[in-house]
């Protein structure tokens, strides 16, 4: 019988990371330079696993009864990470799908979303640029890129949609959740003078100069035992804020997976079993599962979404989509 797979991260060491995910969730990081926690991953580039199997291996072995019916055979779409920005990250974007395709041989490109977990007060990151592509261009070459980075003061909770195309960089002293397509293909646009590598054209190449601005209201929808926030509606994943005020039950109907993350402890509930999640832990729900149900902490919840279909029952139920981020 399935059961909630718990994932074991992989960890990502960088230049700009920290020990905040040790600090904050208890997780054994490999060094003081930990910048990432690959939560749930079947990337090639580093895999999450559960019990001595890789993601990768999992989903083969399991299937459409994991992934569901509505994700391709074979592939797992979505990569979520948790991420220690002890300094500034280098300022990106990422392209799309059929520039990832047709430049890269990338079967996806990268449109992700961001949950602030916690950062300092007055904390700023960088979303989207205040101009067109063709004044960035003439910018850069005077070496004024940086007056033209929109820079946005975010608190812990805030959420931002990054569609593929948007500039953007996390901020110092951030503790950030992101769930993003399952690629690792980035353009580096600036770097703050620490000699990385660039991608200038191929940035100007993909940049959407009307994305960004400000973070995600959300929309609150009626559930019993608890709160149920969507965030983020779009083809490549939905983004919701779970919030369980009593035993909040749930199922799934074969269609597709959920992945959780925890930010504050609880516990979940299946048929034949229960477990306690900590906060910072990630886990499956495999879409053969069936009846579930959550109780306690708050919890982000991503999966594939049937977009028509969320947007029907949200309609039905009186609830204004302009809240929700996605393309639509």
């Amino acid at each position: 019988m399935l059961k909630p797979f718990f994932m074991e991260p992989y960890f990502n060491e960088k230049d700009w990371g920290g020990t905040r995910l040790a600090r904050a969730f208890g997780k054994e990081i490999p060094s003081a330079h930990t910048g990432e926690s690959w939560e749930v991953s079947a990337h090639p580039m580093g895999q999450s696993a559960c019990q001595g199997s890789t993601l990768g291996q999992l989903v083969e072995q399991y299937g459409s009864a994991l992934c569901g019916t509505g994700v391709a055979a074979g592939a797992f779409p979505l990569l979520i990470k948790l991420i220690d920005a002890r300094e500034w990250l280098s300022v990106q974007v990422h392209p799309d799908d059929a520039y990832a395709r047709r430049v890269e041989g990338d079967p996806y490109g990268k449109t992700e979303a961001w949950v602030v977990l916690d950062c300092d007060p007055g904390a700023q990151l960088i979303f989207g640029i205040d101009c067109d592509v063709d004044t960035l261009r003439a910018e850069m070459e005077q070496g004024r890129l940086e007056q033209h980075l929109r820079k946005v003061t975010v608190e812990p909770g805030d959420v931002l949609y990054i569609p593929a195309g948007t500039v953007h960089a996390i901020g110092a002293n951030m503790l950030i959740y992101e769930v993003q397509q399952s690629s690792d293909r980035t353009y580096r646009l600036y770097a703050w003078g620490r000699g990385a590598q660039l991608h200038k054209e191929k940035s100007l190449d993909v940049i959407d100069p009307a994305q960004g601005g400000r973070p995600v209201k959300g929309a609150a929808v009626p559930v019993q035992g608890g709160l149920r926030q969507i965030m983020v509606l779009d083809p490549c994943f939905a983004l919701e804020r779970i919030t369980p005020t009593g035993r909040m039950r749930l199922s799934t109907d074969g269609s597709r997976f959920y992945a959780y993350t925890a930010a504050q402890a609880g516990k979940v509930y299946w048929q034949g079993g229960e477990r306690a999640y900590r906060a910072g832990e990630s886990f499956l729900i495999p879409a053969a599962l069936g009846n579930y149900a959550l109780e306690g902490g708050v919890l982000y919840k991503a999966y594939v979404p049937d977009v028509p279909a969320v947007e029907r029952e949200l309609a039905a139920l009186g609830v204004d989509l302009a809240r929700v981020a996605g393309k639509r």
